[in-house]
């Protein structure tokens, strides 16, 4: 049911947010030249979380989560931007980032499969570190060596971010949809002790999927520096909420065991969609309405993992066959 709910939702969200907070349509290609741009928009936009999504969506298969996925990637991001600009910067900065990239998810995965320390508390706690260390790195300041980069500022629009997330979502979830890996990830979230005796390594197996976490923040970490041209201590704070709610909203089960690239991807759309009606339809309505509008996302927010949860427990049955 929810392969043709998510879509219907999306389409719903777009026809009414158009009406709502787009500017004056008067013709068909006038309609079609705004969603064209919309659409380029939304994707450029949402590449970042995106990213994230799908790994958070392996990470929620193996019975996990990643509180830690946007100190991350604004700590990638912080590294990168200490090292100087220019031509070297894809020499220097990028090789080290993704480095340090792997080694920050390894770390979550060690923690995880090897101290065996429950997911929730061990990536709050790197949550916490990863953002301390952004401000041990950047203090108050507010770096943009990104923007005298040459070609960089191509990953920040659609044809750079359409490139990832097709790399991510099309090729790369082609390959797990019929992978062994996957049916062994599933296995371990549903039952990890039945996972060991099945000959699967579980250890290993958990620090895979971790550090292929940390391997997309850093994508996310590109994309994101790209569009922006800056970074600072505190960039991308709240960012998991937006993760783990549009996964979950997309059938992905907290308690692991079932899980659907498709539908975060779905999921990710929604919200992002969701972020840009209420930012237009601010325009008009914070004027006649006693709050901001854009106060509402994380109202919207709350409400959709709520019900994205009680989704997945209503049809978990069928969704862990899929």
């Amino acid at each position: 049911m929810r392969r043709f709910v998510l879509p219907l939702l999306l389409l719903a969200e777009v026809a009414f947010f158009t009406a709502v907070s787009a500017p004056n349509i008067n013709s068909l290609d006038a309609l079609t030249t705004y969603l064209r741009h919309f659409v380029g928009d939304l994707l450029a936009q949402s590449a970042p979380i995106l990213l994230l999504a799908a790994g958070m969506t392996l990470v929620l298969m193996t019975a996990g989560i990643d509180l830690s996925v946007g100190s991350m990637v604004a700590l990638i991001a912080c590294l990168m931007s200490s090292f100087p600009a220019g031509l070297g910067f894809w020499w220097t900065a990028v090789p080290a980032g993704l480095a340090f990239a792997l080694f920050l998810g390894l770390t979550n995965g060690a923690l995880v499969a090897i101290l065996n320390i429950p997911p929730i508390i061990a990536t709050l706690g790197t949550m916490i570190l990863y953002r301390g260390l952004c401000f041990v790195l950047m203090g108050d300041l507010e770096k943009a060596p990104f923007v005298d980069v040459p070609g960089y500022e191509w990953l920040g629009q659609f044809s750079g971010a359409f490139a990832a997330t097709a790399l991510v979502f099309i090729i790369g979830g082609s390959f797990f949809e019929k992978s062994r890996w996957r049916r062994e990830i599933l296995m371990l979230g549903g039952n990890r002790v039945a996972a060991r005796y099945a000959g699967i390594p579980v250890t290993r197996r958990l620090c895979e999927v971790y550090g292929l976490m940390g391997i997309l923040a850093f994508l996310a970490a590109l994309c994101f520096t790209a569009r922006n041209s800056s970074v600072s201590a505190s960039s991308l704070t709240g960012l998991e909420l937006h993760v783990i709610v549009a996964v979950v909203l997309g059938g992905t089960r907290v308690q692991g065991g079932a899980g659907s690239l498709w539908g975060s991807f779905l999921g990710v759309l929604l919200i992002a969609v969701m972020d840009e009606g209420l930012r237009g339809a601010a325009v008009w309505g914070d004027k006649n309405l006693p709050f901001k509008i854009s106060h509402l996302e994380y109202v919207l927010l709350g409400t959709l993992l709520v019900a994205g949860v009680w989704l997945n427990t209503r049809f978990g049955h069928r969704g862990q066959s899929e």
